[in-house]
């Protein structure tokens, strides 16, 4: 699953760059605010958060929205993928003032920002990643990703399903989405992601509970 988060982010650094100067179409502001302080300003660390949530997520006796859950395990993810393969300082939510606090990867296109999980009114999960770029032509945009949700707590297992793919409020199309994951060896990818299954023929990802 971190892996995937990894990928996400290149992707949207990739669209980035391909439509830098299309800034009339692309702007969407994504500040600080919208990241869930929950799993931010927890006082577990992110592995313990994950392990946590799933637990609760599969537990038969479990009295909360299991979508909650699901995208309170998500932004778990996405934080310790960040912390542990990406930018180790990255804080955006401390008290730290410098770029790599509040930057996940810069390029020569744009800084992508932020990432995080939340739920549409349809209980589906939406992924955003943002980016910021400050010289010309500068813009701030975001790529969000739009997943079903399906739960089998008896068999401790969670699919993700893509439908959408989003850049601003600009639907991208799955043609162009599989172009972009062309230039990527896919088989590689596939096989370095250590926790569940992705598959992106299917575009989905599978993670089952192991107690």
């Amino acid at each position: 699953m971190k892996k995937l988060i990894i990928i996400l982010i290149v992707l949207a650094v990739l669209i980035f760059g391909g439509i830098a100067y299309a800034t009339s179409w692309i702007d969407e502001t994504v500040t600080e605010d919208a990241l869930p302080e929950d799993v931010y300003d927890s006082d577990s660390t992110t592995e313990q958060g994950m392990q946590d949530t799933a637990i609760a997520l599969f537990n038969p006796a479990n009295t909360e929205d299991e979508y909650t859950l699901t995208e309170t395990f998500i932004n778990y993810v996405i934080y310790d993928s960040i912390k542990n393969n990406l930018n180790e300082d990255y804080d955006p939510l401390g008290d730290c003032e410098t770029s790599d606090c509040y930057t996940i990867q810069g390029s020569r296109y744009a800084d992508v920002r932020y990432a995080y999980a939340h739920l549409n009114d349809d209980d589906q999960l939406i992924l955003t990643v943002s980016a910021h770029r400050d010289s010309y032509p500068s813009f701030d945009t975001a790529v969000h990703l739009t997943f079903d949700v399906s739960i089998d707590v008896m068999s401790g297992e969670l699919v993700l399903t893509l439908q959408e793919t989003h850049l601003a409020d600009n639907l991208i199309k799955e043609s162009t989405l599989d172009r972009i994951l062309g230039f990527a060896d896919q088989e590689a990818i596939e096989d370095s992601v250590t926790t569940g299954t992705l598959d992106l023929d299917d575009k989905t990802y599978t993670y089952t509970f192991t107690p």
